[in-house]
């Protein structure tokens, strides 16, 4: 059993490079009035939406006949829904895993349609113009079609980028029906539903799930981690340790924060900084991510869904070989560490290059040279001792002195 002592010697090492990673105050304050802004300008820019569709509304009712509008309203334009339903916070902002040098500011705009190309040009050119109205720093808005995201930038130092993503629940992909019900289906109405999504020009399928996933994906850090005692210290010097060394980048986010909860969360009681970081070292090199090891269920999918299944094989060996030849691996303190044994091609590339001296000394053989009875140092007892005898009997009698 490790002492006391010792963990308190590595709960102050991890705390220590926790501090070196964690960012200043000037940086935190910066992220925060970054998204502060943003959120509120999302905020008036689906109000001026709104004003625009109720406006609309108007002047195609007193343009058509009443019998006929009232049906056509309340069918696209539901009372009482905005064109866009909120803003949420999600990635390393919603989970407070920033760190210096890893700053991705990100969140979901949802939708309450499709999202479409047309909605993010409207979003992006009513957005600076809303930023204006309130705050007077200079920010810079851009928009990004294949990623269906908005990406608002500071012009000052620290420089943020903050990347909104749009997505609607009706992005989510559809179960599948049982066989006779999809053999009812024309090919017609399959054709139809292609040509009506291309007509809306939609925004892309998997980026906007991405986003719904993200959602999901902060939901359950805040119930399951944010609590958890050293967790969230941990998750910022591993995400540090994946930016640095490129062997790791695969694990990095939601796999890792997956292995690190249930690491230390199955544990019977409270851990520091210092024997979560060894615990959840422990854990990796055990050989969870090697092929036919148990994986890392996805707790956020309906489906069994491994989330290491795109980690190829050589990138889990690497990772799990990189942590156990780590100093946090081991569990006893390092005078019980056994040392392998060297192998046969180690032995002799160490006696090949090294300059043995053939003459010896007393006490030693060289040990390249082959035992004959000219080299050997097998000397003859100064005393002769019976042949039924040894020389330790012969001491005992005193046929022979001690050396």
């Amino acid at each position: 059993m490790r002492l006391f002592r010792s963990f308190a010697n590595d709960d102050r090492h991890v705390m220590a490079k926790h501090a070196s990673i964690y960012p200043a105050p000037e940086e935190l304050e910066a992220v925060q009035t970054l998204v502060s802004t943003v959120e509120g300008a999302l905020k008036k820019v689906s109000d001026w939406m709104d004003g625009l569709n109720k406006s609309s509304g108007k002047t195609s009712i007193s343009n058509e006949a009443v019998d006929n509008t009232e049906e056509d309203v309340a069918e696209t334009k539901p009372s009482g829904t905005s064109t866009l339903c909120g803003v949420t916070r999600v990635g390393l902002v919603a989970k407070g895993l920033l760190i210096k040098g890893d700053m991705d500011l990100e969140l979901v705009l949802m939708c309450r349609d499709k999202p479409t190309k047309l909605l993010l040009y409207t979003i992006s050119a009513n957005l600076p113009l809303q930023i204006q109205t309130m705050t007077e720093d200079k920010y810079e808005v851009q928009s990004c079609v294949p990623e269906a995201a908005i990406r608002v930038c500071s012009a000052k130092d620290p420089r943020l980028t903050l990347k909104i993503t749009l997505s609607s629940l009706t992005m989510r992909e559809e179960r599948g029906t049982t066989e006779e019900e999809e053999g009812h289906r024309d090919d017609s109405e399959d054709r139809q539903q292609e040509e009506k999504q291309e007509a809306e020009d939609v925004l892309d399928r998997k980026k906007c799930q991405a986003a719904l996933a993200s959602l999901r994906h902060a939901k359950w850090f805040q119930a399951r981690v944010t609590d958890l005692k050293s967790c969230v210290i941990i998750l910022r010097i591993f995400r540090d340790m994946c930016n640095r060394l490129a062997g790791w980048q695969p694990l990095k986010g939601w796999p890792l924060e997956l292995i690190c909860e249930k690491a230390i969360a199955t544990c019977n009681r409270p851990l520091g900084p210092g024997e979560a970081l060894r615990r959840v070292m422990e854990c990796i090199a055990s050989g969870i991510l090697l092929p036919g090891g148990p994986g890392v269920h996805d707790p956020c999918e309906r489906e069994p869904t491994d989330v290491l299944s795109d980690l190829s094989t050589q990138q889990a060996d690497a990772i799990t070989h990189s942590a156990q030849v780590s100093p946090l691996y081991p569990s006893a303190p390092r005078d019980e560490i056994r040392i392998c044994p060297p192998t046969r091609r180690q032995r002799e590339a160490t006696l090949s290059s090294t300059d043995v001296n053939s003459e010896g000394n007393k006490y030693c053989h060289p040990g390249l040279a082959s035992l004959t009875n000219d080299n050997s140092r097998v000397e003859e007892s100064p005393t002769p001792l019976e042949k039924t005898g040894s020389r330790a009997q012969a001491v005992c009698r005193g046929e022979a002195d001690y050396v």
